[in-house]
């Protein structure tokens, strides 16, 4: 087995709102980075993360599962969770454990109760957000309606680094405001996007998105406002280095968008969680207890050098293993 360093670690779990498509983007994800060798589908029962009989005759996550792939030569260990109400304290127990969250909002519907019921969770556990909306290749999908349903209710900092490229049955791709490049679906077998140039009518807006993201990023950092405000820009590794610390910091949520079924944008959430999210321990010690004395509080580096700890934070009955516990190992 393949051995990381801790600074190449990414423990993500994906949440949302029921049936807004996170077990098929953690299919796409799996897909496209090789770790499975097939497309799986809700639909078709044969998705990686949905593998209890009742989850594939509902065609619903009912249990938090795990599952991990690699990515820009880092790991990344994702917790698909269950969005519907009564199976919802999954989500809770995979966040606790996680060290940023991947939050999925459906293009058709935009921001729902559950939606809600996560942020709270990820507020809760200081967690730094990545959003993707979702089914835009739906009928009656819109990005700019989705997008505005949730700055209405997370506020300003949650800001786009992608617009889409056509619309419904037309969406074919998004166009990369971090790059400034199309990147257009081949078919949903293909694993890597055709990189193009930003089509001309998309031109002015692609141009606008990115100033105010640009904005945005300056804002969330005082060094960073003094080069804007003196440059009137800021150079490709003030940006994306402003992106990243921001992300940490929980000033800015970014915003991706595509089609988890469809495998469109799939390649660019797998760079945003490889690039902005936090490794393990960078944000900050673990705080636990110990048992030897009587629960006193206690800090755990992020380290092998560390003496050992874990939390168990999920038991399962398996019919034919017995009791499974998953616990994650903190040093």
């Amino acid at each position: 087995m393949k051995e990381f360093e801790t600074q190449e670690l990414r423990n993500v779990g994906i949440i949302g709102h029921g049936d807004c498509g996170k077990t098929s983007l953690a299919a796409a994800m799996l897909y496209v980075s090789g770790a499975v060798n097939r497309l799986g589908k809700v639909e078709s029962g044969n998705t990686v993360t949905d593998f209890d009989p009742d989850e594939v005759d509902r065609k619903i996550s009912i249990n938090a599962a795990l599952a991990h792939l690699e990515w820009d030569k880092k790991k990344l260990n994702l917790i698909d969770t269950p969005g519907y109400g009564a199976f919802i304290s999954e989500a809770k127990l995979a966040l606790r454990v996680a060290d940023a969250a991947l939050m999925v909002v459906c293009g058709v519907s935009g921001v729902e109760v559950q939606t809600e019921r996560c942020w709270r969770y990820c507020e809760d556990f200081q967690l730094p957000r990545i959003l993707f909306v979702n089914k835009l290749d739906r009928e009656r999908a819109g990005f700019a309606r989705a997008l505005a349903s949730i700055q209405d209710r997370f506020g300003r900092t949650v800001v786009a680094v992608q617009i889409p490229i056509g619309e419904e049955k037309e969406f074919r791709g998004v166009i990369d405001l971090l790059e400034m490049k199309a990147l257009i679906q081949e078919g949903e077998e293909g694993k890597q996007p055709k990189v193009e140039e930003i089509p001309a009518d998309l031109a002015a807006e692609a141009k606008s998105q990115r100033e105010k993201l640009v904005e945005m990023v300056a804002e969330s950092d005082d060094s960073l406002m003094e080069i804007f405000f003196e440059k009137g820009e800021l150079n490709r590794h003030q940006f994306l280095g402003g992106i990243r610390k921001a992300v940490l910091n929980r000033k800015i949520f970014p915003v991706l968008c595509g089609s988890a079924t469809g495998n469109i944008g799939t390649t660019l959430v797998l760079d945003a969680m490889a690039n902005f999210f936090p490794y393990p321990g960078e944000l900050g010690d673990a705080a636990g207890k110990n048992p030897k004395e009587d629960g006193a509080p206690l800090l755990r580096k992020a380290s092998k050098e560390e003496p050992y700890s874990a939390l168990v934070f999920k038991t399962i009955a398996d019919p034919y293993a017995g009791r499974i516990s998953y616990f994650r190992v903190y040093s």
